[in-house]
């Protein structure tokens, strides 16, 4: 489903060892295979630009075979890594996804590329909760964010009020039946049984 209308480059952060898991969620197994490896097939087949993962761990990752680089800031958290996937970008327009979000929504995010150039940020939210690594971000965010990571903050939305934002509400998140599995992330052994059953149900394992 390669159909965007805007030139995007895909980002995949790859971030290290979870405290809540208590090992690197991108290589917990899904089904048969280690998350990043089922959320790197989606990315191949959503979007027409070849992706980026960004890691500081390129020994790890290096068998997947696409572009790898590393945080320019450091030990700066995901903020860091939306940078660095910005900053390597040849495209104007990125999108931005976690290593734990495994169940995207090919249509839910070619609605997401849809909305436009004039946007530097295309995010879900419901009820006033963002989800920031399942967004579109435009270079324009560069600036703004490299000035959050020079203060050692570390919160993704502390530089929204900057910036452009379109935010896709709860009403148009529900016209994509699938929409809510794309945003779905694991961040516990809990979220990952969830995700495991949802794949079995899927595709009928």
């Amino acid at each position: 489903m390669k159909k965007e209308l805007l030139p995007v480059t895909p980002i995949i952060l790859a971030g290290g060892k979870s405290t809540r898991m208590k090992e690197n969620k991108s290589f917990v197994q899904l089904t048969s295979k280690p998350m990043i490896e089922v959320v790197l097939e989606k990315v191949l087949a959503i979007f027409s630009l070849p992706p980026i993962v960004i890691t500081n761990s390129f020994t790890e990752y290096s068998y997947l075979g696409v572009r790898l680089e590393k945080d320019i800031f450091p030990q700066k958290g995901p903020l860091a890594g939306i940078h660095a996937g910005l900053s390597y970008s040849s495209t104007h327009q990125t999108f931005i996804v976690g290593c734990d979000i495994p169940l995207l929504d090919p249509a839910f995010i070619q609605y997401m590329l849809y909305q436009g150039d004039s946007y530097d940020i295309v995010i879900p939210e419901e009820d006033g909760y963002t989800h920031p690594l399942h967004a579109r971000y435009s270079k324009n965010c560069i600036h703004f964010i490299e000035k959050k990571l020079k203060q050692n903050e570390g919160k993704i939305i502390s530089f929204f009020p900057e910036v452009n934002v379109r935010y896709i509400n709860k009403v148009e998140i529900a016209e994509f039946p699938f929409a809510w599995q794309s945003l779905i992330n694991v961040n516990t052994r809990e979220d990952l049984k969830s995700v495991q059953f949802i794949l079995k149900g899927l595709f009928k394992i």
